[in-house]
C-alpha cells in the first residue's frame, strides 16, 4: 500500500496516463493548421462525433453531481442532470445550425451576424471565464472522488484528525434528534455549534492523504501535454477511450454493490421507500424551470461549434449530439442507482460528512484493489477529454477574436501557435479557479445559470431579425453586474453578508412528509415494515432566503453576530423588492425561482434594449439568415457555390419562414424535421420506462 492505495492500482493508473499522452504525440503529426486543431479538420465521422460529444457531456463531473444528489434527496436528485433529457430532441435542430454557419468559433458567429469584433471579443472573454471555471470545477470534482478514495486509516490519525472526526459523529446524532423533534434547535447551543461548523464545511467523516493544488498541478498537466500536441482530434480519441472507461466505472459499483445489499430487494429494505420516488421533493414546477433554464443556456455555450462544426455534414453533426446524448441519459439512471446504494452501504458509522463523497467513499468501500485502480483511473482521466475540448475551444476565442484583432499581420503558423501556448495559459488558471471551488451542486447550478445570458443572446441571433448588437452589449454589462458582481463578490465583503436585513431565514415548520418507517412506526402501528413509505411529522429547520446559509460569525460564541455564507441571491432579493413573500418559500420554490428567473430575465432585457437602439446592418442580417437556411453540400466546393448564391440572394429561402413580413425567421419543418423530433421524444419516454422500472425493480410496494 501507498497513501492508502494498492500499487496494482497505482499501476493500472499510470498506464491509462501513459496512454493518453501517447495519443496526443501520434496525432500531432497530421495537425499542421489552425482548422486542424480547432475543428479536427471538419472530418470527424459519426463514431468519432459520438465519441466527441458522449465524452464532452458524459465527464466523471457527472458521476459526482447525479451521486451527490441523490445522496443527499433520494432519486429524485436525478433531475439536477436527467432534466437534459427533455432537451436531447432539440439537438436534432441546433446541431445543422451550428454546421451551417461554417465558422470555427462560436464568437466569429456575431462578426458574421452584425460585423462587430468588439462583441466578439466581449463573447471570447465573458466565455473563457465560464470555460475557465468549468475546467476549474472538472479539476474540484475529480478531487471531491479521488480525496475519499486515498484516505487515511485510523492508525495514522493525527490528535486532531480524532477530534474532528468525533464531532462529526456527534452532529448526526443532535441532527437526527432534531428532526424527529426530541430537541428543539433553540434548546441545543452544542448543536448551534456543531451546525455553524460543518456550514463552513469544518467537520469531515474522513482525512485524505491528497493535498489539493498538487493533485490540480499534476492532473493539468497530463490534459495539457496531449491536447497542445493534437488538439480537438487528439481530445476526440481519447474521448473513444475514456467514453468506455466511464461506461465501466458507472457500471462496476452496480453488481457489487447490489450484492452487498442483498440485490434490488435488499437494496429497497435498507433504503426508505420514499428514496426511490423519481419525485420525491422535487415538484414538476421546479423541473420544469431547471429543464427552460438548461435548454436556454445550451444555445449559447462555447463548444458548440467545435462539435457540430467539425463533423463532414448536418446528419454526422445530428447522429453524434443526438446518439450520444442519449447514451448519457441512460448513464445517469446508472449514476443514480450508485446513488442509491450510497444510501445503503454508507449509513450508520460509515455515513460521510459530505455528500461530495458519495462516490468516491462508496468505491473505496465497495471495490477490490485493480478495479479500485480501474475506478480512480476513470474518474481521473474520465474528466479529461471534456476539459481537453474547453481548452481548445478556449485557446480558439482567445487567438481569433481576442489575439489577432490585437497583433494584426501574423502568419498562419504564428496564430497556431500562440493558440497551442494559450491552452497552457487555460489550464493554469483553471488550477486557480478549481482552489476557490467550495461545493458540487452549488458549482454546477452557477454554471448553467450564469451562461443563460448568452445562451438567449444566440437564439435570438439566429431567430430575430431585430436584435441589435448594441443591446447585447447593454445587457451583457447588466447581467455581469447583475448575476456576476452581486452575488459572488459582494457577499466577499464581511459588511454586506451581515447586513441583518439580508439575513432572513424562513420560519421553523413542522410539516407532514413522507418518510421512511422506523422500528419506533412499526412499533406504534404506523407501519408494517422498517422502511415503508409513510406520512409523519417532521421539523424543518429554518434556510436563509438570500444566501445559502446563515451561522454564527464565532461558532464557539453563542452571542456571536450571524453572517450570511455563500452566493446572495438576486433572484429571492428582487422578488421581495417586488412584494412576494419569499419567507414562506419551501425548498423547491426557491429552486424554482432562481433557474427561471435566470432562464428568462436575459430574453427580457435583450428584446427591451433591442426596441430601445437603433437597428444594425439589416441586408447583412438577410444575408445571415439566408446561410443559415443553405443546407451544407456533399462536396466543398459545391457548398462554396451555394453560400455564395444566398450572399447574392439573400431572400431565396424566405418562403420557409412561417411569419412572412416579420422580423421573426422560424421555418416551416420538413418530414424529415418532424421525423427526427418526434422520434427522440419516443426514445424520451423510452428512456423514463426504464428509470421507472430501475426504481421499481425489487420493491414489495
Amino acid at each position: 500500500m501507498l497513501f492508502g492505495v494498492n500499487v496494482w492500482d497505482l499501476v493500472i493508473l499510470a498506464l491509462f496516463l501513459g496512454a493518453t499522452m501517447a495519443v496526443g504525440f501520434v496525432v500531432s503529426r497530421g495537425v499542421k493548421k489552425e482548422a486542424d486543431f480547432y475543428l479536427g479538420g471538419r472530418k470527424l465521422g459519426r463514431m468519432l462525433q459520438f465519441f466527441l460529444n458522449f465524452g464532452n457531456s458524459t465527464d466523471a463531473t457527472g458521476a459526482v453531481t447525479i451521486s451527490t444528489a441523490v445522496y443527499k434527496n433520494g432519486a429524485s436528485g436525478i433531475w439536477l442532470g436527467f432534466q437534459t433529457l427533455f432537451i436531447t430532441p432539440f439537438f436534432w435542430f441546433t446541431q445543422p445550425w451550428w454546421r451551417r454557419a461554417r465558422l470555427v468559433t462560436m464568437g466569429d458567429l456575431f462578426v458574421d451576424r452584425f460585423n462587430s469584433k468588439a462583441l466578439a471579443s466581449a463573447y471570447a472573454a465573458f466565455n473563457i471565464f465560464m470555460a475557465l471555471f468549468t475546467m476549474g470545477m472538472g479539476n474540484f470534482f475529480a478531487y471531491q472522488v479521488a480525496q475519499a478514495m486515498i484516505v487515511k486509516p485510523p492508525s495514522a490519525y493525527t490528535d486532531r484528525d480524532r477530534r474532528q472526526i468525533a464531532m462529526y459523529h456527534e452532529y448526526q446524532d443532535l441532527k437526527a434528534q432534531i428532526e424527529s423533534g426530541k430537541v428543539e434547535v433553540g434548546q441545543s447551543e452544542r448543536f448551534k455549534y456543531l451546525d455553524s461548523l460543518s456550514k463552513r464545511k469544518e467537520l469531515q467523516s474522513f482525512v485524505s492523504y491528497l493535498n489539493p493544488l498538487y493533485f490540480f498541478i499534476s492532473y493539468s498537466a497530463v490534459v495539457g501535454i496531449y491536447i497542445v500536441l493534437g488538439g480537438l482530434r487528439a481530445a476526440a480519441i481519447t474521448d473513444a477511450v475514456q467514453g468506455l472507461l466511464i461506461l465501466a466505472m458507472s457500471i462496476m459499483l452496480i453488481p457489487v454493490g447490489l450484492y452487498r445489499t442483498g440485490g434490488f430487494a435488499g437494496l429497497h429494505r435498507i433504503v426508505p421507500e420514499y428514496m426511490f420516488s423519481a419525485v420525491g421533493t422535487t415538484t414538476w414546477y421546479s423541473i420544469l424551470a431547471i429543464t427552460f433554464a438548461s435548454l436556454v443556456q445550451i444555445f449559447g455555450l462555447l463548444h458548440n461549434m467545435s462539435t457540430a462544426g467539425s463533423a463532414k455534414d448536418e446528419m454526422t453533426a445530428r447522429f453524434g449530439m443526438i446518439s450520444g446524448g442519449f447514451t448519457k441519459r441512460f448513464v445517469l439512471i446508472a449514476w443514480m442507482l450508485c446513488g442509491l446504494i450510497a444510501l445503503a452501504v454508507l449509513s450508520g458509522s460509515l455515513k460521510i460528512s459530505e455528500p461530495d463523497y458519495a462516490w468516491g467513499s462508496l468505491s473505496r468501500e465497495l471495490l477490490p484493489p485493480g478495479l479500485m485502480g480501474l475506478m480512480l483511473s476513470g474518474m481521473l482521466l474520465g474528466n479529461m477529454p471534456s476539459m481537453g475540448v474547453y481548452a481548445v475551444s478556449v485557446a480558439g476565442l482567445a487567438t481569433r477574436n481576442i489575439y489577432r484583432p490585437l497583433v494584426k499581420g501574423k502568419s498562419e503558423k504564428h496564430y497556431f501557435r500562440a493558440g497551442q501556448w494559450a491552452i497552457g495559459g487555460v489550464l493554469v488558471i483553471a488550477v486557480l479557479f478549481a482552489c476557490v471551488s467550495s461545493d458540487v451542486i452549488s458549482a454546477y447550478t452557477m454554471f448553467v445559470t450564469f451562461n443563460t445570458f448568452f445562451g438567449a443572446a444566440v437564439f435570438l441571433i439566429i431567430f430575430w431579425r431585430r436584435l441589435t448588437s448594441a443591446s447585447i452589449m447593454a445587457g451583457l454589462a447588466v447581467w455581469v453586474v447583475m448575476m456576476g458582481i452581486v452575488p459572488w463578490v459582494l457577499p466577499q465583503a464581511p459588511w454586506f453578508r451581515r447586513v441583518p436585513a439580508l439575513l432572513l431565514e424562513t420560519n421553523q415548520t413542522t410539516t407532514l412528509t413522507t418518510t421512511g418507517a422506523t422500528a419506533e412506526d412499526m412499533a406504534a402501528g404506523r407501519a408494517r415494515r422498517i422502511g415503508q413509505a409513510i406520512r409523519k411529522p417532521m421539523v424543518v429547520a429554518p434556510m436563509a432566503v438570500f444566501f445559502d446559509s446563515v451561522a454564527r460569525v464565532d461558532p464557539k460564541d453563542p452571542n456571536s453576530p450571524r453572517e450570511g455564507i455563500g452566493r446572495f441571491s438576486v433572484e429571492n432579493y428582487s422578488l421581495y423588492l417586488l412584494g412576494v413573500p419569499v419567507r414562506q418559500f419551501t425548498g423547491a420554490a426557491m429552486t424554482t425561482s432562481r433557474w427561471a428567473f435566470d432562464g428568462a430575465f436575459p430574453f427580457v432585457m435583450l428584446i427591451f434594449f433591442s426596441l430601445l437602439t437603433k437597428p444594425d446592418e439589416l441586408e447583412r442580417a438577410d444575408r445571415f439568415f439566408a446561410k443559415m437556411r443553405t443546407p451544407v453540400a456533399p462536396t466543398p466546393e459545391l457548398d462554396r457555390q451555394e453560400v455564395e448564391l444566398s450572399s447574392k440572394m439573400p431572400h431565396r429561402f424566405d418562403g420557409q419562414k412561417i411569419l412572412r413580413g416579420s422580423n421573426w425567421q422560424f421555418t416551416r419543418w420538413t418530414w424529415n424535421d418532424a421525423l427526427g423530433f418526434f422520434g427522440c421524444w419516443v426514445i424520451v419516454c423510452a428512456i423514463l420506462a426504464v428509470l421507472w422500472g430501475v426504481l421499481h425493480i425489487g420493491s414489495q410496494s
